[in-house]
């Protein structure tokens, strides 16, 4: 149970347990729950999507979806994401693109890539067909969050001094399939077999993108784990619209 919690503490805002003991070998541990964390989140967005819904036009209501989701991640997966561009963007070597990801301010480039993220986001569960879009708004998040674990098993930490994320990095291949085998069973009860064609796409892109982010920064850091979670967010709802779309033209 104390695993749960520091998972939950760590991706959200909710402050379950303010006097949280364990030691840094427990964080890393603690990432076969992080799907289960987003699955709380998803179940979170369900509850408000209903409730909204029926008070709101439906383009008011997803877009105070995507903002409930950045407030209960307390916006650090978001900062991730612009750090990370912002670095890649700007830095020439890795020290470079690490210095850069470090510093606080966001760049254009950052904010610029946020915002359509962010558009594609709503715009994917905007358009998407309503006998899918309870099942969607419940499952990105779980993806976004296990997207992480696979860097951690993958990856060294980057940054020679620590930070943030370097508890986590090298998890270890056990934690891995324990993430995605709760990721698995938890999409296909959602989404039926075919989602784990999905989750497999999605594990093909973050090992292609762990190899250039080796690469371009040494390993991962605490913005790259925020990066891939919102990119894998945003990949996965527009592969489950794709897929619903074309069932539709099929029908047809």
């Amino acid at each position: 149970m104390n695993r749960f919690f520091i998972a939950l503490q760590f991706l959200t805002v909710f402050r379950v347990r303010k006097n949280l003991s364990f030691d840094e070998a427990e964080f890393g541990r603690s990432m076969y729950l992080f799907p289960v964390i987003g699955a709380l989140q998803g179940l979170i967005l369900l509850f408000s999507w209903f409730l909204l819904s029926t008070l709101l036009p439906e383009t008011v209501a997803t877009a105070i979806l995507i903002l409930i989701l950045v407030l209960t991640n307390g916006g650090l997966h978001l900062d991730g994401f612009a750090d990370t561009v912002d670095g890649l963007a700007g830095g020439k070597t890795p020290e470079e693109r690490l210095r850069i990801m470090k510093d606080s301010s966001t760049g254009a480039i950052g904010v610029v890539f946020v915002v359509l993220i962010l558009l594609i986001k709503y715009l994917a569960l905007l358009e998407m067909p309503y006998e899918a879009k309870a099942r969607a708004i419940v499952a990105f998040p779980i993806i976004g969050r296990w997207a992480m674990v696979p860097l951690a098993a993958w990856l060294p930490y980057a940054r020679p001094e620590g930070g943030l994320g370097a508890a986590f990095a090298g998890c270890g291949r056990g934690v891995l399939l324990k993430a995605t085998a709760v990721t698995a069973v938890i999409a296909a009860l959602l989404f039926g077999l075919f989602s784990l064609a999905l989750i497999g796409a999605i594990g093909v892109m973050v090992y292609l993108s762990s190899r250039f982010f080796r690469r371009k920064v040494g390993g991962v850091t605490g913005d790259v784990f925020g990066f891939h979670s919102e990119a894998a967010e945003v990949v996965f709802l527009v592969l489950v619209l794709a897929l619903m779309n074309m069932l539709t033209m099929e029908e047809y």
